[in-house]
């Protein structure tokens, strides 16, 4: 009697609290709880704003269940702008033709050369797992060989036999190749751990100081590599080589994070088609919405009608079209994008962008520019089948950056790739090629300027302990001038603090606002950019859910 009598007693409560199901006017049962939908504008699509995307969704759904947009946990939209009309941001290719060569059997074939963001490696897990996930077919190209060249003549030459490189390496370098791999281990070590990690961070100092990477990017290279007792001759002729080219930095105006991440080019592989398509695979799996051609002029934050409520956001195009969103998601350098931010942002990190020039060639190299008969390398000139694949150049009296062959056509002619800090001459161009099919140029603001972050504490107030205020040692004037002495230096120290956190930038740089190349003065690579584009998706659904149920995040 007892037992009917509560049970009838819980389903009235239950029924109470539960709310009725009724028809639609369609004749379908509306759901039980409606849950309100968040919208997401992402401004950008490269590396940075297509993997916010596609970590966002993944994120969000059910574990265990497959993307779907409408069976999330919490129902959110993405929309993803780019003024472009192609989703890759600085990842970008263009498409020619090797001709067909019916003596040789060789068809007709289209080829496409990778203009920036050329290689990525395997330990990049982010762009390697998700070239494997989406079908995507990976070119290796640890058998392409290089050389060192200082304007005049070939400092080294790789050889294919790997051993016999590795001994004239050790005969030129000693043992700093060494040396420098056990530095580049510690710096990838702490790099990798953001992968098993759960966190997130707000702020990009956090992120460095948690993965120990702070102390590297808080010093010059050419510094940090003398304290590591790493030979001149390496530094200059092996180091600065690949900063120039990852980078078009020099030793002593990069720091050491950006010039070890360099260095960490074992297994160096490319999407064939062209790398952009890892990102069109995120965009694609996301289920965003893409408004390619469409250029954002204005940013503007919208009070809440609701006391309590998060703001929200009006996003307007140059064309006048307006959407609210309730997160936005900056995924291109603030610098370029000449969009009103009426949201009283806070000032931001200047971070500089390097003009790089880049030129493709095709036609018939000529040996002759980098083979004279008193080379040492040599005693006969080869063909230019038989040059290098790369050609890369210390700061000396090279014309160029670095020289690489993109492909070999059936025609004996080649595509070369060249990266030079001032657009190449007609007259250099002459020297370098017997003949020319046709040149193309393009100038971009390739990376950031990777200047040493200074290292910064969290500011705090300290303890001010002042002698002589419980006896006669000290008048009452003395004490209280000492005292303000101590604030007003505490309070200096603080501000020194303060600013030297500021220099490292936030993620969230106002709530609500995200801002994904907060990141690039640390480090700026493909793979790094996902990295922020994850960390910021892990700090959506914090925003979003209120709760983690999917994986257990803490905010650093």
């Amino acid at each position: 009697m007892r037992i009917g009598y509560l049970s009838k007693v819980g389903a009235a409560v239950t029924a109470f609290f539960t709310p009725s199901t009724f028809q639609l006017s369609g004749g379908a049962n509306s759901p039980k709880e409606l849950t309100p939908t968040k919208s997401v504008a992402i401004i950008g699509a490269g590396a940075g704003g297509t993997s916010t995307a596609f970590y966002l969704q993944q994120l969000l759904e059910p574990e265990g269940k497959p993307l779907n947009k409408h069976k999330l946990l919490y129902p959110t939209t993405i929309t993803i702008f780019d003024q472009s009309d192609k989703i890759g941001g600085r990842c970008q290719v263009f498409f020619t033709t090797n001709p067909a060569n019916p003596e040789k059997n060789l068809p007709k074939e289209e080829l496409a050369i990778e203009v920036g963001a050329s290689i990525f490696v395997k330990v990049n897990h982010h762009l390697a797992d998700s070239a494997k996930d989406f079908g995507l077919k990976v070119k290796e190209l640890d058998n392409e060989l290089l050389a060192i060249w200082d304007g005049d003549e070939f400092l080294f030459v790789e050889s294919s036999w790997k051993f016999w490189s590795i001994l004239k390496g050790l005969a030129r370098w000693g043992f700093a190749p060494i040396k420098l791999q056990r530095l580049l281990k510690s710096t990838l070590d702490g790099l990798l751990r953001f992968y098993t990690s759960p966190e997130s961070f707000t702020s990009i100092h956090d992120f460095a100081t948690s993965h120990d990477l702070h102390k590297e990017a808080s010093i010059l290279t050419d510094q940090y590599l003398e304290s590591n007792g790493i030979g001149l001759a390496y530094s200059q002729e092996v180091i600065e080589v690949a900063t120039r080219v990852n980078y078009g930095s020099n030793l002593d105006d990069i720091h050491a994070l950006g010039a070890l991440v360099t260095m960490a080019a074992d297994d160096a592989q490319q999407i064939e088609g062209g790398n952009f398509q890892i990102f069109e695979g995120m965009v694609a799996k996301s289920g965003a919405e893409v408004r390619l051609e469409t250029k954002i002029a204005r940013v503007r934050r919208l009070e809440p009608q609701v006391a309590g409520d998060e703001p929200q956001f009006e996003v307007t195009t140059t064309t006048g079209q307006k959407q609210i969103f309730d997160y936005i998601v900056l995924a291109a350098p603030i610098e370029s994008t000449n969009i009103d931010f009426d949201i009283s942002l806070p000032p931001l990190p200047k971070v500089d962008y390097r003009t790089i020039h880049a030129t493709f060639v095709r036609g018939h190299i000529n040996p002759s520019y980098f083979y004279t008969p008193s080379s040492p390398v040599r005693s006969s000139q080869p063909s230019a089948n038989q040059l290098p694949t790369h050609i890369l150049s210390t700061k000396s009296r090279s014309e160029f950056t670095s020289l690489s062959i993109q492909a070999r056509l059936s025609t004996g002619e080649t595509i070369t790739k060249i990266f030079s800090p001032e657009a190449l001459s007609i007259d250099l161009l002459d020297r370098l090629y017997v003949n020319r099919t046709w040149v193309k140029h393009k100038e971009w603001k390739a990376y950031p300027k990777l200047k040493p972050i200074p290292l910064a504490e969290d500011p705090s107030e300290p303890e001010i302990v002042l002698e002589g205020e419980s006896g006669a040692s000290a008048s009452s004037e003395q004490v209280v001038f000492e005292k303000h002495a101590k604030k007003q230096k505490a309070k200096e120290e603080n501000d020194a603090q303060r600013k030297a956190l500021e220099a490292w930038g936030q993620v969230e740089v106002v709530p609500g606002v995200f801002y994904v190349n907060s990141f690039e003065p640390l480090i700026s690579t493909m793979e790094t950019e996902t990295i922020a584009g994850k960390n910021i998706a892990r700090l959506l659904r914090e925003r979003i859910e209120g709760h983690c149920p999917v994986e257990k995040i803490t905010r650093k």
